[in-house]
């Protein structure tokens, strides 16, 4: 074996080394960092909105995590979404736009689709203790309940509705209608899966 080579190896094998020491030492430094509700909106921008709703929310005092847990590690999650982030900026350059245009494409893209979004299972940790669901509902604000004077909060399966965009809340009843911070239902909230065009 040739000094070349055995040079080449040496350095291989010492980035390597280096890496995955560098990698032991500061992933439980990263992952206490980001586990902080603010950590969320300074390290990604698309985050930031998603932040500043849950601060003016009776939710705000509620770790993130609490609410969205993962079902990996959270350091894979983070890893996966920071490629996400580097995507979407290379996307938006690529397609000549600014990065606030960039970052709202990003925003979108996590409203459709959450990296975690809140199990009932988690929802009922502190709601089946505290603010219990009600039986019926009603809300005089929303048209609906004009015609619909009440439905039965928890007969309302939402996980098994299968029409306009076919959308699957199997699991995730409650955020199908909340709103995940402020838990609001609004006017709009029932269209999603009822539009008005579509109606009878």
């Amino acid at each position: 074996m040739e000094i070349g080579e055995k040079i080449i190896i040496a350095l291989v094998v010492v980035v390597t080394v280096g890496v995955i020491g560098g990698a032991a030492i500061m992933m439980p430094i990263m992952e206490h960092e980001m586990h902080k509700p603010e950590s969320c909106g300074e390290n990604c921008h698309e985050m930031q909105p998603f932040y500043d709703s849950l601060m003016v929310t009776s939710h705000a005092e509620v770790d993130c995590h609490d609410c969205h847990k993962t079902h990996k590690s959270e350091m894979f999650l983070y890893i996966g979404e920071a490629l996400h982030h580097v995507e979407g900026i290379a996307e938006g350059m690529t397609e000549g736009k600014s990065l606030d245009e960039t970052y709202d494409d990003m925003v979108e893209k996590v409203e459709n689709k959450p990296p975690a979004s809140p199990k009932n299972e988690y929802c009922m940790e502190c709601h089946s203790e505290h603010k219990k669901p009600t039986e019926k509902i009603t809300d005089p604000t929303i048209s609906c309940f004009k015609c619909h004077t009440t439905i039965e909060h928890t007969a309302h399966k939402i996980g098994e509705y299968k029409g306009h965009e076919t959308p699957d809340y199997s699991g995730f009843e409650c955020v199908a209608c909340h709103n995940d911070h402020d838990m609001e239902v609004k006017e709009n909230t029932c269209w999603t899966c009822h539009p008005p065009d579509k109606h009878p």
